[in-house]
């Protein structure tokens, strides 16, 4: 799992450039889901989401927080930063 950030403080980054675990469903030509792997889909964005959490308590107020990912996946983009 996700381990606690140490060795940073909170509040201690202007900027910070996330690009955690994704499904990959962006890459080429990986561009389908296999049935056994849709039920997974979900869970990419539960982690992805404590990455989220951890950089945040990272970022100074008025920071900025880029999140990248390569899958199309909407649970791992859109969703994410709605």
């Amino acid at each position: 799992g996700l381990l606690d950030v140490k060795g940073f403080h909170v509040d201690s980054f202007d900027r910070i450039l996330l690009d955690p675990p994704c499904s990959a469903l962006g890459l080429r030509p990986k561009l389908y889901v296999e049935a056994r792997s849709a039920r997974h889909l979900k869970k990419y964005a539960e982690y992805q989401k404590r990455f989220v959490e951890a950089a945040v308590k990272l970022l100074k107020r008025g920071g900025t927080l880029v999140y990248s990912t390569c899958t199309i996946n909407a649970d791992e983009n859109e969703d994410m930063v709605s």
